[in-house]
C-alpha cells in the first residue's frame, strides 16, 4: 500500500515562480493504472521509505524516518526553470511502513530477543517495498527512493534485477560503512551481502570507506569475493580518478546499476551515524553526476539522513532535493 502525497501540505508557492512540485504528477490510489498512462511523459518515480527499523536493527540511532517529509519539503518547492521541469516527475508516496515502525519503536531494547524482532519485522518492509520497486521498473520508470535506513537496498536491488534482462543488477554506493555484515538477520547493515547471496547483485563497489569502522570479518567477505571490490576514504587523493576506477568495475552494458548514496559519507551531515570526517555535499553531488553520466542507472537510493531539529531538517532535506535534482539533470543531458 501506498501512502499519498497531498502537495498542497508541502508547497510554498510565490507570484512570478513555478515549482517542481506545481509541475510534478502526483499519484493517487490508482497509481499502476496511472504510471502505465503517464510513463511516456514522465522518466522518474519518486518513492519513500519513512522507517528506521533496520537502523535500529544494527545498533544505530533513529531519526532515519523523518527523511522523507523533510526531503518533500525542500525539492516539490524547488524552482522549475530551464534545467529541470518537474514533469519528468511521478511522486508516487510513501510505502506505508507505518505499522511496523510503531511496533519497533514500541518494543522494549532490554528485552529478550529484542534485534531478532527488530530483523524480523525488518524482513516485513522488505516484502513491502520490493513489489512496489519491480512494478515502477516494469513500467520503463527510474525509481528515486528516499529512506529509511539502507536495509531497503536489499528489496530495491531485489525488485530492479527481478525485471532485467540479466535477473541481476550492479551496484556503487558511497558509504563510510560496506553493509555488508553477515546473514544474521535482516538489517541496515547487511542489504549487499543478502544480494549478493540471493544472486540478484552482480558487481559491487563501495567508495570511500572509513577504515576504523568496517569490521575485519565483513572486509575479508568481500576479499574473498571477485565481484566485489571497495576503497577507503583515506586512501582517496584524486576523487576523479578513484571514482573513474570504482565506475568501471561496475560499468556493463548489458547489466544496469543501481547508484547509492548514505548520507553518512558525507561529513558532519545529520544521520543514523553522523561523523566528523567525509566527504563534502560537493563531492558527493559530483560522485552521483559521474555515476550517471558513465553508467546506465537503474535506480537512486538516498538513505540514513536522520533529522531531529530544525536545523537538522534543513540540511538533510536541502542536501536530499540537491542529489535527486543532480541525478535527474545528469540523466536527462545525457
Amino acid at each position: 500500500m501506498i501512502v499519498e502525497v497531498n502537495p498542497a501540505h508541502f508547497l510554498k508557492t510565490r507570484k512570478g515562480e513555478v515549482r517542481i512540485g506545481e509541475k510534478a504528477f502526483f499519484a493517487s490510489k490508482s497509481w499502476e493504472s496511472e504510471i502505465e498512462k503517464i510513463k511516456k511523459e514522465a522518466r522518474f518515480c519518486i518513492i519513500g521509505i519513512p522507517e528506521c527499523v533496520g537502523v535500529l536493527g544494527n545498533l544505530g540511532r533513529p531519526g532515519a524516518q523523518n527523511g522523507w517529509e523533510v526531503f518533500l519539503s525542500y525539492f516539490l518547492n524547488s524552482q522549475s526553470n530551464r534545467f529541470l521541469s518537474g514533469e519528468e516527475f511521478v511522486v508516487l508516496g510513501a510505502v506505508d511502513v507505518e505499522l511496523i515502525q510503531e511496533k519497533a519503536e514500541l518494543l522494549n531494547d532490554s528485552s529478550d530477543y529484542y534485534m531478532q524482532k527488530l530483523h524480523l519485522l525488518c524482513e516485513e518492509i522488505d516484502d513491502l517495498v520490493e513489489p512496489v520497486i519491480k512494478k515502477v521498473k516494469a513500467q520503463g520508470l527510474i525509481p528515486i527512493v528516499i529512506g529509511g535506513g539502507h536495509n531497503n537496498a536489499y528489496p530495491i536491488i531485489k525488485g530492479v534485477s527481478a525485471v532485467s534482462a540479466k535477473k541481476k543488477v550492479n551496484v556503487i554506493n558511497l558509504d563510510a560503512h560496506c553493509d555488508f555484515r553477515a546473514l544474521e538477520g535482516r538489517h541496515s547493515g547487511n542489504p549487499f551481502s543478502y544480494a549478493r547471496q540471493k544472486m540478484c547483485l552482480n558487481r559491487y563497489f563501495a567508495f570511500g570507506l572509513h577504515q576504523s569502522y568496517n569490521n575485519e570479518n565483513m572486509l575479508k567477505a568481500m576479499d574473498a569475493d571477485e565481484q566485489v571490490k571497495y576503497s577507503f576514504l583515506e586512501n582517496i587523493t584524486y576523487l576523479e580518478e578513484n571514482l573513474a576506477d570504482a565506475i568501471s568495475f561496475v560499468e556493463d552494458d548489458l547489466i544496469e546499476c543501481g547508484v547509492e548514496v548514505d548520507l553518512d559519507a558525507i561529513r558532519m551531515m545529520p544521520t543514523s551515524a553522523i561523523s566528523p570526517t567525509g566527504f563534502s555535499m560537493e563531492q558527493a553531488r559530483l560522485f552521483v553526476r559521474k555515476c550517471v553520466k558513465s553508467l546506465n542507472p537503474s535506480y537512486l537510493h538516498l538513505t540514513e539522513g536522520a533529522p531531529t531539529n530544525e536545523m537538522q531538517r534543513i540540511m538533510v532535506g536541502k542536501s536530499l532535493s540537491y542529489l535527486v535534482t543532480d541525478f535527474a539533470k545528469a540523466l536527462l543531458d545525457k
